[in-house]
């Protein structure tokens, strides 16, 4: 009897905590009237509104994901809520600590749960992944979520009726780029194509593919170590024993395929994807939208340029790139080349920062020449054919920033070409 009793007394118990917690959370709920505002305009929750559990504010995912443009899933078996805009996926799962964005664990300061029927997770979490900044008030109950667009680097073209508008991109970004602000949207909404370099959304078909990849190995007989220094093969030996990789993986590879695969590898550790680059972000609107997505040039024709720079060139790249990765930094450099700081000259549509930049990258004759003016030009007449087009249509254009200001960039072309030319 007295373990009936104690059962008893223990379901009674589970129950009255159980109780007051969601008496807690609806009182936190209703009593303190808890708000949230988005850039200045109030959150309507309606009859469910946010709860407090542990300190951590949760709100109804469906609303604060919509509310935030996302779009929204539900899997029942699994109790997984999947959150999609553009490029950056977000998954919460009931109970679990632990989320995903993009497939990569972070933990949680309170877990996903279902009160009154409805799903809730923590908003401060929610917000940040988006690059919000969150701030609680606690004297009215109030939680402000603030940003500020990215301003970005965008121009509109024109000529007799016919509007391009070129938007300087980069090609690997991270949740802080984003939302970009309505001017370049709407253009972007308003056009009849879209252009970028190459469409990466697709892929190389199997032909290219393979032929890509005989582009990036020697057939000669000779091997890495045949083309650089006994010092680079060395650093790279170095690197590839950081990674618990065999010290003979680049062994047959080309200087400017390492160059390429080690920037890869210091984007991805920095929080930087290609799937969050702005490229990637117009190219999923675009299929979204049933866009036409043209191409101003090709995988190959890109990896060619690599293909065609100097040994010595090939060997510096590589080198500058294992600077920083083992903290190795120029201290005479004048102009930042990090990440960060090349992400935040988009972010902030910094034209004097480009310029330098551009001049920066103009110090080498060879790196200018095939990395930038030499594409111009094909650029250029395929940006002056679809302005003379005689369907009237418009096109949005994203191509790399680098090729938009200084002496040979697109933009100072077209104006020179007597073009009408607005900065946006």
């Amino acid at each position: 009897m007295k373990k009936i009793i104690s059962l008893f007394v223990a379901l009674v118990m589970v129950f009255v905590l159980t109780t007051g917690t969601q008496a807690q959370a609806a009182g936190t709920a209703n009593d303190k009237a808890i708000s949230v505002s988005l850039n200045g305009e109030k959150v309507q929750f309606g009859e469910n509104g946010p709860i407090i559990e542990k300190g951590t504010t949760l709100v109804p995912a469906r609303k604060i994901f919509e509310t935030l443009g996302y779009d929204v899933s539900w899997d029942k078996e699994n109790e997984v809520v999947l959150a999609e805009k553009y490029g950056l996926s977000v998954a919460l799962q009931i109970g679990n600590l632990t989320a995903y964005i993009n497939g990569i664990e972070v933990e949680l300061a309170a877990a996903p749960k279902v009160y009154n029927n409805t799903t809730y997770v923590p908003l401060r979490f929610i917000s940040e992944t988006i690059g919000f900044n969150v701030e609680w008030q606690g004297a009215t109950g109030s939680i402000l979520l603030t940003k500020e667009y990215s301003k970005g680097y965008i121009w509109k073209v024109e000529k007799d009726g016919v509007e391009v508008h070129l938007l300087g991109s980069i090609h690997m970004g991270d949740e802080k780029m984003y939302p970009l602000r309505d001017e370049i949207e709407q253009a972007f909404d308003n056009s009849d194509h879209l252009v970028v370099e190459v469409n990466i959304a697709e892929g190389p078909d199997e032909k290219t593919a393979a032929e890509i990849q005989a582009m990036q190995v020697y057939s000669d007989g000779t091997t890495l170590k045949d083309h650089v220094s006994a010092e680079t093969y060395a650093r790279l030996q170095s690197f590839l024993v950081e990674l618990d990789l065999p010290t003979n993986s680049y062994d047959t590879f080309k200087p400017w395929a390492i160059y390429l695969d080690m920037a890869n590898y210091v984007s991805l550790s920095s929080g930087y994807q290609g799937g969050l680059g702005i490229d990637m972000y117009y190219l999923s609107r675009a299929q979204l939208a049933n866009k036409p997505i043209l191409e101003l040039e090709s995988y190959k024709s890109q990896l060619n340029i690599f293909d065609s720079y100097s040994k010595e060139l090939q060997e510096q790249q590589v080198n500058e790139v294992l600077d920083g990765i083992f903290g190795i930094t120029e201290t005479t450099a004048e102009t930042d080349t990090s990440l960060d700081a090349l992400a935040n000259l988009w972010i902030q549509g910094d034209d004097a920062g480009l310029e330098e930049l551009v001049a920066s990258v103009e110090e080498s004759p060879e790196l200018y020449e095939k990395l930038l003016t030499n594409r111009h030009t094909g650029m250029l007449e395929k940006i002056e054919g679809y302005l003379g087009n005689e369907k009237k249509e418009s096109y949005f254009v994203v191509v790399g920033y680098l090729h938009m200001l200084g002496k040979d960039g697109l933009i100072t072309q077209l104006k020179e070409k007597g073009y009408t030319v607005t900065r946006i």
